[in-house]
């Protein structure tokens, strides 16, 4: 079933735009939104109250699902919170503009499509990179703790995801919780990420980086990537063409997210994925 939810997930949306009732950015916002109208959050907030605002609603989806284990009503259910939690269609969208300007020729558009997309990273990474981190961010990471752990496991992800997002600069003590947490959940999935990396790409130059940073607990799981993406891919520089950099990079992204899809049909045909 997961497999099944996957593929159809990835096919609905690559053909399709989702309404804001399909973006979990929609939900999140309104969960927050409540949550701090409570005042929650305040300045003495303990680690418990952060703890209990990420895994209730997960439990409450892992009890549902199971509820309904093994049925029809199981993939119905778990591919619609999939279809939730996968993808960005803001940023696919804006994306897709730039493409359309640069084909124009239109670099002032470009410029101002890449300040959207890439916002406080612009001038420290670039728009390419930038690309990377949030297909990892939206779709690569999701899939994989689906994969791990159904539609509890993608709710947990963009759960801390989003809240940390939104919370890391509103309140410190709360900021620094959230961050501590996502480093952990993305530890894993962001290793796994830039092993399909070396896999896909430029194995030889890339293994070096990723082996040095593999038994590192303290790296921080943007730098692993991109660092890992750049040398798995070479990109050969044009002044004259600002489509070349981000293009190469997103192919080696999307050829990522097809190779772990190939691996997880894999395990689901050997049984150790249901």
């Amino acid at each position: 079933m997961t497999l099944i939810s996957l593929l159809l997930v990835l096919l609905v949306e690559r053909v399709t735009t989702k309404s804001k009732y399909w973006q979990a950015g929609f939900y999140t916002d309104k969960y927050l939104h409540s949550i701090q109208s409570r005042d929650w959050f305040s300045s003495s907030s303990k680690s418990w109250v952060l703890a209990l605002v990420i895994f209730v609603p997960v439990i409450i989806v892992y009890l549902v699902v199971q509820k309904f284990a093994g049925g029809l009503l199981e993939l119905v259910i778990s591919t619609a919170i999939l279809m939730v939690c996968v993808g960005c269609p803001t940023i696919r969208a804006t994306y897709k503009c730039f493409l359309q300007a640069a084909n124009r020729g239109d670099l002032q558009a470009c410029s101002m499509y890449e300040d959207q997309i890439s916002g406080d990273d612009k001038g420290t990474i670039s728009f390419g990179l930038n690309l990377v981190w949030q297909n990892y961010r939206h779709y690569t990471a999701v899939i994989l703790w689906f994969a791990a752990f159904g539609a509890a496991g993608a709710i947990l992800y963009v759960l801390v995801r989003e809240l940390e997002s939104k919370l890391s600069n509103d309140n410190e003590q709360v900021g620094h919780q959230i961050k501590g947490l996502l480093n952990i959940v993305d530890w894993i999935p962001v290793r796994i990420t830039a092993l399909g990396f070396l896999l896909v790409g430029h194995f030889s130059r890339a293994f070096p980086t990723w082996l040095g940073y593999l038994p590192d607990p303290a790296v921080q799981a943007k730098t692993l990537l991109l660092d890992v993406s750049k040398k798995a891919e070479e990109i050969e520089p044009d002044e004259n063409d600002c489509t070349e950099e981000p293009c190469t990079l997103v192919r080696l992204a999307k050829r990522n997210v097809m190779f772990l899809l190939v691996i997880i049909a894999l395990l689901t045909l050997t049984g150790w994925i249901d």
